[in-house]
């Protein structure tokens, strides 16, 4: 009975859209049902911290996601790409062999600017606030095993949340010590990619949880997983290539020596290898092979973090201090044989007598980040809460860049004719409070505010040579210290008609930092801003959520109009030698989103969302890198994207075990490839198809021991999600990447 309930509430906890058909479809059944899922669809609710306070989902007044790391691993979603693919107004970008994200179409490009899209920890900011430092906002990829749920806020969150968080925020919520009994987990698994011979891929984890004494408790937990590679690279004669292999753990200490004071201390470590790229010569005419150089493919990611957390009652005033330490190092061997760099400056570097050139590009990204917030939560009376917080970031990040000039027959190497190096420095101060007016009992505003400055600092050295590392020093240039600040606002006025509907407006902005850039110059042959300025979004937006029949339908509609401003774009210098940022006009992303989740008998959740985002630029920009021209798609983003989902779960042999079976449908739309370099090479721009997955899955849970079975990409459908003309990833308009081949596996775990 135990497993049944908690695998209803997995079942029921994410908000989706669809549409009104849908709605309709399902009214009559669901009518028949009111009095046997009134009880159960009250406990179909999850807790969630969106407002840096605990809220039942279905209250908060932000277009919210939420899934838990249970419903992840049923599915067999391990990786991000595979959970963030199906969520309302997302798109997926790929670069670097990382999962990257657009919500609501807010973005240019993998690699323009600082991140648009801020991700959490455990209140723990991840990542890089420039782009460098973080690889530009990739999503962290952390084994769902040890995750509580994952919240998905859409829309800009610069209040709450700060810089990076102008597109939306990604929250995850580990699994915390439990102080009341000794229990554990331990679980794993195979599957097999078409495509990928005969090679097996595996999971193995387990978690542990012991208490120690009343009031102090440890978790622990370790996994590793090894994805089969399925791409063979016909240049080298390798087969399977873009294997993977992720190992991590967690180390969670709790203290609580009264209902008024708590401190959690962690730490989280993974690493993860990548064997091979995944992209795809569409040349070869096979959805499986590639031609990349010998040597380039491989990349790697190590991160860890630490981090104290106190929680204390202090009378009437609730106090929350967050300090972590983090550092992650990353490293990429991409071909870069087709950018400009190889074409123009290689032949004028090296002697003519070399017929053809490959180019292997190692790149480094690392980051040490510490940062502190501390926030005060509390009430005036019975009618207004409010929070109150400060925040500090330090962050020093070093960038690198060497271009191997190859032989792309046997690999030799020539030399090495570009070496780039950039030393980054960040640091950030913030203020912010939020409070909410109760002016009745139906209907309340939220007024929030959050000011904050920042200091940026780059030293930057490249040299170009045609032969091994010189022994004389680099070029070596100190851009000035870049000063910005920035102030951030929402406004959210809240009716509740009854308890099981509400209807919510949200002004709501948010921004990303600018920077200085490498190599600025005053000379007008070569026009690099020593500076780019911040970007901002402001966000129009009104939505209803709430139950009918008896809390058997539950629906969640939001109708927004984003505006962007001074848009942070990437360019290539006139000698096609290296890039800069600088800022563009504006951009406008308007659409809206509707979710249902029918309940119409005992066990059974059916669900469907629809989303339409209309992103386009408001303004045409060009310069002698990029072109766009005005009401030009933005980038990645789906015009129409849904998805039709249904769970059922029954008991079989007098209650002992359960059985279940869902299965879905994602729709992602046509969407655009990266911006071009000219007006003349516009009708090239890259368009990618739109497609439609299937998955599905069953399970049996008996006693402690669960077992799920599952196929991803049924109809093996090979969606196209990144590549093509001009992508800044590889620069060869013949390489593309598609979505995982049809996957089959099973898990089996257990609970004691």
């Amino acid at each position: 009975m135990h497993n049944t309930k908690r695998r209803m509430i997995r079942l029921s906890a994410i908000p989706l859209s669809g549409s009104v058909l849908f709605c309709l479809a399902f009214g009559a059944t669901a009518a028949q049902a009111q009095s046997e899922t009134g009880d159960e669809a009250i406990s179909n609710e999850i807790i969630v911290t969106a407002q840096k306070r605990e809220e039942r989902l279905k209250d908060v007044p932000v277009p919210l996601t939420a899934v838990s790391g249970d419903a992840l691993l049923e599915q067999n979603q391990t990786k991000a790409q595979d959970f963030f693919a199906s969520v309302p107004g997302v798109n997926l970008q790929f670069q670097n062999n990382r999962a990257q994200l657009a919500i609501r179409g807010i973005t240019t490009s993998p690699v323009t600017g600082n991140p648009v899209v801020g991700f959490t920890i455990d209140g723990v900011p991840y990542g890089s606030s420039t782009g460098q430092g973080g690889l530009y906002g990739a999503a962290p990829d952390i084994d769902p095993s040890e995750l509580a749920r994952i919240e998905v806020l859409r829309g800009p969150q610069g209040t709450l949340y700060g810089a990076s968080s102008m597109g939306g925020l990604v929250k995850y919520v580990t699994i915390a010590p439990d102080l009341s009994e000794f229990g554990g987990s331990i679980g794993g698994g195979v599957n097999m990619i078409r495509g990928g011979g005969q090679s097996l891929g595996y999971n193995v984890r387990g978690a542990i949880n012991v208490p120690l004494g009343e009031t102090v408790a440890v978790r622990a937990s370790a996994y590793t997983r090894k994805e089969p590679g399925y791409i063979d690279n016909v240049r080298t004669g390798e087969n399977d290539v873009n294997s993977s292999r992720v190992t991590g753990g967690r180390l969670t200490a709790l203290w609580e020596p009264s209902d008024m004071f708590s401190l959690t201390l962690g730490a989280m470590y993974q690493v993860r290898d990548i064997y091979g790229s995944s992209n795809v010569d569409a040349r070869t005419g096979s959805f499986y092979q590639q031609t990349d150089q010998i040597g380039s493919g491989r990349s790697k990611s190590d991160m860890q973090m630490y981090r104290a957390e106190i929680n204390a009652d202090l009378g009437g005033v609730d106090l929350t201090s967050i300090t972590s330490f983090s550092r992650s190092t990353n490293y990429d061997n991409q071909d870069f044989t087709a950018s400009p760099l190889t074409i123009f400056l290689f032949p004028a570097i090296f002697p003519p007598t070399i017929p053809e050139f490959g180019n292997v590009l190692l790149q480094t990204y690392d980051v040490d980040k510490v940062s502190h917030e501390t926030r005060l939560t509390g009430a005036f009376g019975d009618n207004i809460d409010w929070i109150v917080g400060g925040f500090y970031t330090h962050e020093k990040g070093n960038y690198t860049i060497d271009t191997f000039a190859i032989n792309p027959d046997n690999g030799d190497v020539y030399g090495v004719p570009v070496v780039w190096r950039d030393n980054i420095k960040y640091q950030e101060y913030a203020a912010f409070a939020n409070l909410t007016a109760r002016l009745s009992d139906q209907f309340d505003i939220q007024f929030g505010g959050r000011f904050s400055e920042n200091d940026q600092e780059m030293t930057h050295r490249e040299w170009f040579q045609g032969a091994p590392y010189p022994a004389d020093p680099f070029y070596s240039t100190t851009s000035p210290e870049a000063h910005g600040s920035s102030f951030t606002y929402q406004i959210t006025p809240r009716f509740k008609p009854t308890p099981d509907h509400m209807i919510y407006g949200r002004l709501a902005t948010g921004y990303r930092p600018g920077g200085p850039n490498a190599g600025c110059s005053e000379d007008p042959a070569e026009p690099v801003p020593c500076q780019f300025k911040p970007d901002k979004t402001v966000n129009y937006e009104i939505g209803a959520k709430g139950d009918l029949l008896d809390r058997a339908l539950s629906y969640d509609v939001s109708l927004f109009n984003i505006d962007w401003t001074d848009i942070q774009i990437t360019q290539v210098s006139s000698l096609g030698t290296f890039t800069f940022n600088s800022n563009a006009g504006k951009a406008r992303s308007r659409g809206f989103e509707i979710a249902l989740e029918a309940r119409p008998v005992d066990g059974l959740s059916v669900k469907a969302w629809w989303a339409y985002v209309d992103a386009t630029l408001r303004e045409s920009f060009a310069s002698g890198a990029v072109y766009a021209a005005e009401s030009d798609r933005l980038p990645f983003s789906s015009k129409n994207s849904g998805r039709f989902s249904f769970d059922y779960e029954a008991p079989v042999s007098d209650g002992d075990i359960t059985a279940s079976f869902g299965a879905s449908a994602t729709y992602v739309g046509e969407r655009k490839g990266e911006f071009v370099p000219s007006l003349a090479d516009a009708p090239l721009r890259a368009s990618y198809p739109g497609y439609v997955q299937f998955d599905i899955h069953a399970g049996l849970d008996f006693d402690s021991w669960n077992l799920n079975v599952f196929v991803q990409n049924l109809t093996n459908k090979h969606g196209v999600i990144g590549g093509g003309f001009y992508n800044q990833s590889t620069f060869n308009a013949n390489w593309f990447n598609y979505a995982q081949p049809r996957t089959v596996g099973l898990n089996l775990g257990y609970d004691f």
